[in-house]
């Protein structure tokens, strides 16, 4: 019975912490996503052409949405007009199939159609913020792009500020 005991020990032991890391990198991983599914929808709407003939365009700012980020995740309607942003998510066809921990925002420098050919081309930021263990110090993640003359560029990096609080 002793020997018994000590196995489940050592079990519980090794695997409790593989158990607990590989959770915390399933909601980080949440961030990382979507911030990517971002920058591709972003990429897909600048580099349309419009029945009005206006091309490379970028719709106006999404303030974070949901406002405020939750520990559970939580089913989120980035469409519903309860939502700041809602217009911006919808053009950008922004809706993330799964419930959500993070607060996402999207803020270009300049917003507007014809953005090529001008000096300073501009940005866009993509951001997550989240509190996963509920103490009020937030992660943040961040993805950036550029318009550079040839279309939009998306950095290969992303930001990360207290990954795990």
């Amino acid at each position: 019975m002793a020997l018994l005991l000590c196995l489940v020990g050592i079990v519980l032991a090794v695997f409790v912490p593989t158990f607990l890391r590989r959770v915390r990198t399933n909601k980080i991983s949440e961030a990382s996503e979507l911030l990517q599914e971002m920058s591709d929808r972003t990429a897909a709407y600048y580099a349309t052409s419009w029945g009005t003939g206006k091309r490379h365009c970028l719709p106006p700012s999404a303030s974070p949405t949901p406002a405020e980020p939750t520990v559970e995740s939580a089913e989120v309607d980035f469409f519903a007009d309860e939502h700041a942003g809602h217009a911006t998510w919808e053009a950008l066809g922004f809706q993330p199939d799964q419930p959500v921990r993070y607060s996402y925002s999207y803020t270009p420098s300049r917003d507007g159609c014809d953005l090529i050919g001008r000096d300073d081309l501009g940005s866009v930021s993509f951001r997550a913020e989240g509190d996963l263990d509920g103490d009020g110090v937030r992660s943040t993640f961040e993805r950036r792009a550029t318009l550079e003359a040839d279309g939009f560029e998306p950095a290969e990096t992303l930001r990360v500020h207290q990954r795990t609080e």
